[in-house]
């Protein structure tokens, strides 16, 4: 059962929301340069002070969401067994819970703020320095989906890997205007993903070249 966010909870996430709607608003109107933090504090009637506490950056405002707590799963039956690979299903999930977190719900929103991103190069940049805490998040999330720990090589590898693919099919999706549809590009994803295995590398591994 899921517990309703108390008051002060839903009052910051409102501020977020409103910041976030505010500051897209005015990048659209009149350009993402020429908008500074001191104008979308005026439109949501909040102090630069307020703004700093929810966003590090102004790009921030446009590409940072709460990514709340991870969801609730039962334990692996397995968990013990660590030399089990993370099943297909572990992959689709978490590959799931990802693409349903990073549109959330107001998908026209979302595109609208990966469009923005596309077209200015901080902000760009910005979206890839993202990847390292949500590697962290998805490592958490596919290792307790698939009974590994979540500092294995294996099970760190597929969330970089799920992350990335999460990543550049929403900015595919956002440079083509919303096109084709996001189900489909997410279903090609997991036809290229399946078996993606993350099994534990065995004692005769691949050696690594290091020169002569």
């Amino acid at each position: 059962m899921t517990t309703r966010p108390g008051l002060r909870e839903r009052k910051k996430a409102k501020t977020r929301r409103l910041l976030q709607q505010e500051a897209l608003r005015l990048f659209v109107a009149q350009g993402y340069d020429h908008t500074t933090v001191e104008q979308i504090c005026d439109a949501a009637d909040v102090s630069p002070s307020t703004f700093f506490r929810y966003f590090p950056t102004k790009e921030d405002v446009v590409l940072m969401d709460d990514p709340g707590p991870l969801p609730e799963e039962p334990e692996p039956a397995d968990a013990a067994d660590p030399a089990k690979p993370p099943a297909d299903d572990a992959v689709r999930d978490t590959l799931h819970d990802l693409l349903a977190r990073r549109v959330g719900p107001d998908p026209d929103t979302t595109l609208a703020r990966l469009r923005l991103a596309a077209r200015v190069r901080p902000l760009r940049a910005r979206l890839w320095q993202h990847q390292e805490a949500q590697v962290t998040h998805t490592a958490a999330l596919l290792a307790r989906r698939a009974g590994r720990d979540a500092d294995a090589y294996e099970i760190r590898l597929g969330a970089a890997v799920l992350v990335a693919v999460t990543t550049e099919t929403l900015m595919y999706w956002a440079e083509r205007d919303g096109e084709p549809d996001l189900t489909a590009l997410f279903a090609r994803a997991l036809d290229r993903l399946a078996g993606l295995g993350l099994r534990p590398a065995g004692p005769a591994g691949p050696t690594c070249p290091t020169g002569s």
